[in-house]
């Protein structure tokens, strides 16, 4: 199907919800003599003549989610009678219609409306209304110390209740011996017995365990209790505890079957990654999961923190489905917050935040400073490498004799080029509700820099979200967010910056004295015949060497909510969203080097990367849009036992990429502009990319009773990225729940302690499309010119791949099994076993190179993963004794996932790993390493190592096969590819206003291959030794026990150390303590004189502690085949929260 085809039926369906919502809205007319409420409209109509006070409230509470509340005054004054004819009003100006012909006065909190006596009203009370009654008073609080303004106080088994004041206080009489029930929305209700005394102050505690909480799912919300799939949820609050600035960053160790992995600290370029339930194939549709914000694919990474509400994490087909081709990895929905304050009762607030960060490497090598002792090490090494140029013994005396003094000194260039960073992150933000219509606007700066020298990040980010209810039968939304990011590093990256760092010699410092002024000279080497020096990056630094990434994520979003009736719902979104990262690349200044100990010109500094010295700018923008459209029916029945929901939806995407780049050289001057460069040898490129998706999407939700729960999901997607002949695909799902707690046998053997138990299962299928754009069609490329006429040479295009039109979906097909269980409402336990297979994988055919073209994409190949996930949660509170009021809460999780390639054809082997059927994707293959010859004779009893000249203090392999020569068949397959589990512990405690929270996340059986690199290989690429490879290596004075070979200059020594072998596999297990926050929230009493409704002040820190035993930087990284990395960040961070 061509592109016309796909925007024909876009135009078919979205004109037939169009007709179907004309059809549906003259039904809606029949209905408006009658009150009709949604959750979220407030919109009512309703026409009573003569009717008692009484009546209409009842009224109103049938046919809304409205409860009413009547003060102890009013019962004698319900049977008043009123006349009311109101239609599409909001439900404040039908209670003052009511209440003023009544003489009421009413009060909304959050859909409880409590009805009052009107102040200098003459309704006359029960004549029993104090008889035998008590005053009591009191204060309800959350467990901050922070007020609850609206949480209801009721007399068990009565109508006497009241609802708290703005300060949190209550007041009302009460029958002697009698017991208050306290509630409030989110929070755990409470009911203590009324004694002797006349003041109760109660301290609330959040449910973490609310059943009916709305848990955000693909194309809407459902009740947690009804959820028939693997959905993992964090609320925002949990996320910002975090002082990071990548929101990405703070999902760690939140949700089991997630796995984030932070790649680096470098400033606005983390590289942190997800994966959801382990490696799902490995073509190059790539295992990231789908992220979408509010509905629509987006970067969670450019996002302010602030205005996250939740996050939830579909991981099993039955909750992804939904999504199709887009899904196979599993999906992220990122919710952001609104503006209502309803359950608040306030119509305005206003909340900043700031935080002030110090920023220090989690890691650090310590290396051979002294350069006396590093110039010893040196000509060991060239000796042991049998290598001439040595430092003279003289100049050595000198470094040693002077301390560090007198030009020769000790020169540390990784502390001077690590440092503490000061990181600013400030938020403001402003939501309320004016009439029918609410708001939230944020805005966020961040300033992060590098603790790097040169490397440096700033963050803006705005959003506006406004809902508006019109009608009683329309709402619309708009959300509009923007970011912008400044991003500057040194041109090659951080880790050609980190590696010119490590290959410098403390023999000198990166100044020269300039004796004649005109400022500062920097030095190429103390001895340029003998040191091997990289790139001065504190040159490269003064001198402006740097790439300028200047990044723009625009985002809006349109929507359209429609209710003709009851029970029908008509939902469409319109978003854009406009992505553009530019960069400029500047080499264009020449940085002159000298030597440091004759002050003398030697060379200009090699600045790396090609094309130098000059400018490189890139453009790549890409313009994504998005129509979706959706009508929802809730099927009414008669009572309650049945529930059907029925869903089905239309959704068109469409993706255009265009890239530029541009380079210029031979600047005269500093001017970062192309035009200020020469014109010649100039060049130029750019691309154009275009795919787009069309989709079907149907869901059924039925329940019975609440306690046999069913869901089935489909969706209908069709690709550009296929051919017309395989382009469409079903990707279905089913699941079901067992409540067996409500079963009335169960609650007939009053079991106390359960509070909820539920089986679940569930299977579907899921897709991936996420391959090149055109792989079906035949490309061609620009390739040689050629000379038609012997004269003048022509542009030549050629084909360079075959083309498979036969290919098709790439499928991923998934089985979960899970148990949600609740105990003494305190315990939550949830567990999930599943098993994921990838078929059909889209891959480059095995053929031979012979063929002369890049071989086409096929469909070949199997991975398999399977595992469980456990979580446990307590939530609690001290009753009694001195630390009354205190809430905690625990929890810890564990997950295990296993892969295997099932299927794969002929095993490909590379330097370390090994694609092989049977075993986990990429596992490493090598020789075992299994010590150090100590000795001649060592060596004379041990296998022949391939033809090696091996010496004492080289590496010893394992003879595998027990051939008795050690060679390439000797190679074995090693574990650790993947971790054999993850887990997380977390705790927290608040009392009397202060708050703490503690999170540990480790990770087991993970390794990572190092290489003969630098950082690893002593003098590779002209970087220092480590203190720690000096105090492991071989000696002659020390030949045994040694962990390390002997010390060789650069190489190792040669092939025969630097094998691909265990030598280099390093495990990268650790435990962390990930996060450790403690606040204190002031009392209000103090803040409300200031007119501030909260104050916080808090200090947290992050990667405070890590347990592990890997010798490199720090464990948490993506390196495979290399050492450095830019280091992760150990924060220290204060702020302040001020809410208004």
């Amino acid at each position: 199907m061509n592109r016309a085809t796909l925007m024909e039926k876009a135009g078919i369906c979205v004109s037939t919800l169009c007709l179907l919502g004309l059809i549906t809205i003259p039904a809606f007319s029949a209905h408006a003599s009658s009150i009709s409420l949604t959750e979220t409209s407030g919109v009512v109509s309703l026409a009573a003549e003569n009717k008692t006070v009484k009546q209409v409230f009842d009224y109103i509470e049938r046919h809304s989610r409205y409860v009413f509340i009547y003060d102890q005054q009013v019962k004698n004054l319900l049977g008043r009678k009123v006349s009311i004819k109101t239609k599409g009003k909001s439900i404040e100006e039908l209670l003052a219609d009511v209440c003023s012909q009544a003489h009421l006065s009413y009060r909304i909190n959050n859909r409880q409306v409590l009805i009052t006596v009107e102040p200098g009203s003459k309704g006359k009370r029960t004549s029993s209304s104090n008889e035998n009654k008590k005053r009591i008073s009191g204060t309800i609080t959350d467990s901050n110390g922070e007020p609850l303004i609206g949480a209801t106080v009721k007399v068990k088994g009565t109508n006497i209740a009241t609802v708290t004041d703005i300060d949190g206080n209550y007041g009302l009489n009460t029958p002697q011996g009698s017991e208050l029930e306290i509630s409030y929305v989110g929070y755990s209700s409470y009911t203590i017995k009324v004694g002797d005394r006349s003041d109760y102050n109660i301290t609330m505690l959040q449910d973490a365990h609310n059943l009916d909480e709305l848990i955000v799912v693909g194309y809407g919300t459902q009740k947690k209790v009804n959820l028939t799939g693997a959905v993992g949820t964090v609320s925002g609050d949990e996320m910002v505890k975090r002082p990071v600035i990548n929101p990405a960053d703070m999902l760690q160790g939140q949700v089991p079957g997630l796995r984030v992995v932070q790649g680096s600290g470098q400033p606005g370029a983390e590289g942190t990654s997800f994966r959801i339930r382990g490696q799902g194939t490995y073509s190059g549709a790539g295992s990231d999961p789908l992220i979408l914000i509010n509905g629509v694919p987006g970067s969670i990474t450019n996002l302010d923190p602030s205005i996250i509400e939740s996050v939830s994490v579909l991981k099993d087909a039955a909750s992804a489905s939904i999504y199709g081709s887009r899904a196979a990895n599993g999906v992220v929905l990122v919710t952001t917050k609104k503006g209502s304050l309803s359950h608040t009762g306030k119509k305005f607030s206003a909340i900043y935040t700031g935080g002030f960060s110090l920023y220090n490497p989690t890691k650090m090598m310590k290396l051979i400073s002294n350069s006396a002792d590093y110039m010893t090490y040196y000509n060991l090494a060239r000796k042991n490498s049998l290598l001439a140029g040595a430092y003279d013994e003289a100049e050595i005396e000198k470094y040693r004799s002077n301390g560090g003094a007198n030009g020769y000194p000790n020169f540390d260039w990784i502390n001077y080029m690590f440092r503490t960073a000061f990181v600013q992150n400030h938020n403001l933000s402003l939501s309320g509700t004016v009439e029918n219509t609410s708001y939230n606007v944020a805005l966020n700066i961040a300033d992060e820099p590098g603790t790097m020298r040169g490397f440096h990040y700033q963050k803006y980010n705005f959003s506006v979200d406004l809902n508006s209810q019109l009608t009683k039968w329309l709402k619309i939304g708009t959300y509009v967010s923007g970011n912008y990011g400044i991003r500057k590093s040194p041109r090659n990256g951080a880790y050609d910056a980190f590696l010119c760092v490590l290959s410098q010699s403390p023999t000198f410092e990166p100044w020269v004295y300039n004796a004649e002024g005109g400022g500062t000279k920097y030095a190429f080497a103390a001895y340029p015949n003998i040191e091997q020096s990289n790139k001065n990056m504190p040159a490269m630094n003064a001198f402006d060497i740097t790439a300028r990434y200047n990044t723009y994520d625009i985002n809006g979003q349109l929507s359209f909510e429609i209710t003709p009736f009851k029970g029908l719902t008509w939902y469409t979104k319109f978003a854009g969203r406009l992505s553009d990262s530019k960069l400029k690349d500047w080499s264009g200044t020449k940085v002159p080097l000298y030597n440091y100990r004759s002050g003398e010109f030697v060379r200009y500094m090699d600045l790396g990367g090609g094309f130098i010295p000059g400018l490189q700018v890139d453009d790549d923008q890409t313009i994504y849009t998005n129509l979706y459209s959706y009508l929802t029916y809730k099927i009414p029945f008669k009572g309650n036992d049945h529930n059907l929901t029925l869903m089905a939806g239309y959704s068109q995407e469409k993706s255009t990429r265009n890239y530029i780049w541009a380079k210029r050289r031979d600047y005269s001057f500093k001017l970062h502009e192309l035009d200020a460069g020469s014109e010649e040898k100039m060049e130029n490129s750019g691309s154009k990319q275009q795919w787009a998706i069309m989709s079907q999407f149907f869901r059924m939700n039925y329940d019975y009773k609440g306690i046999y729960l069913f869901e089935a999901n489909a969706r209908h997607d069709g690709t550009s990225r296929i051919a017309s002949e395989n382009r469409w695909g079903w990707f279905p799902s089913f699941s079901a729940g067992y409540r067996i707690s409500e079963e009335q046998y169960m609650k007939n053997l009053n079991l106390d302690w359960l509070s909820n138990l539920k089986i679940r299962a569930s299977w579907g299928q899921l897709g991936n499309q996420n391959i090149g754009l055109y792989p079906y069609q035949a490309v061609v490329n620009l390739v040689d010119s050629y000379s038609f006429d012997n004269s003048t040479l022509t542009q030549g295009v050629a084909q360079t791949s075959y083309v498979n039109r036969d290919m098709k979906w790439e499928t991923t097909t998934m089985t979960d099994i899970g148990v949600d269980m609740t105990l003494w409402d305190r315990l939550s336990v949830v567990f999930d076993w599943y098993f994921k297979k990838t078929t059909d994988i889209l891959r480059g055919a095995q053929v031979s190179s012979f063929i002369g073209l890049n071989p086409p994409t096929v469909n070949n190949g199997e991975m398999e993963n399977h595992g469980v996930e456990l979580s446990l949660s307590w939530n609690d509170r001290i009753r009694s004794g001195s630390l009354a009021g205190l809430s905690y809460n625990l929890g810890v999780y564990f997950d295990r996932s296993r892969n295997k390639l099932s299927k794969f054809g002929a095993e490909e082997i590379y330097h370390h790993s090994i694609l092989r059927e049977g075993i986990p994707y990429n596992s490493f293959y090598m020789l075992d390493c299994i010590g150090i010859f100590a000795d001649q004779n060592e060596i004379d009893n041990s296998p022949a190592q391939f033809n090696d000249n091996t010496k004492p203090g080289d590496l010893k392999y394992r003879d595998a096969n027990g051939d008795g020569v050690v060679n390439s068949d000797d190679r074995v397959v090693k574990s650790g590819r993947f971790p054999s589990f993850e887990y997380s512990f977390n705790g927290g405690a608040s009392w009397k206003g202060f708050d703490i929270s503690i999170m540990f996340q480790g990770v087991a059986g993970k390794k990572i291959y190092v290489g003969a690199n630098a950082g690893v290989a002593p003098f590779a690429q002209g970087s220092m030794i480590t203190e720690d490879y000096v105090k492991k290596m071989w000696t002659e004075e020390n030949p045994h026990g040694a962990s390390n070979p002997r010390l060789y200059y650069a190489d190792m020594g040669g092939t025969k150390n630097t094998r691909a072998s265990s030598y280099y596999l390093r495990s990268a297990s650790y435990l962390r303590l990930k996060n450790l926050s403690v606040g204190y929230t002031l009392p209000h009493v103090w803040t409300k004189k200031l007119a501030m409704e909260r104050v916080r002040l808090y200090f947290s820190g992050d990667n405070l502690l890590t347990f592990t035993s890997y010798d490199g930087l720090d464990p948490e990284n993506t390196l495979d085949g290399s050492f450095l990395a830019y280091p992760q960040n150990k924060i220290f961070s204060f702020g302040i929260n001020v809410e208004f």
